[in-house]
């Protein structure tokens, strides 16, 4: 049995993957990810999962760092 997981990437630890499904935030939220990369269907790899600092995550050979307020707005669906 193969279980769906949907959470906010500040609750996937490092060296995990997943792909985004959605970002729930405001237009400006959404634009600025759009403009890193990060849009629904986008698979990412977790670096660094925060505490403390930044979280980081891989796109591909790309590093991107992360404030938590952002990285909560990102909704992954976990790669298990």
């Amino acid at each position: 049995m193969v279980m769906l997981m949907y959470v906010q990437l500040t609750q996937m630890r490092d060296r995990e993957r997943g792909v985004v499904v959605d970002i729930q935030g405001g237009h400006r939220v959404r634009q600025r990810l759009l403009g890193m990369g990060i849009a629904p269907g986008t698979k990412i790899f977790v670096v660094k999962s925060g505490n403390p600092g930044p979280y980081i995550i891989a796109i591909g050979n790309t590093r991107i760092a992360l404030g938590k307020g952002v990285a909560e707005k990102i909704i992954v669906r976990r790669e298990l």
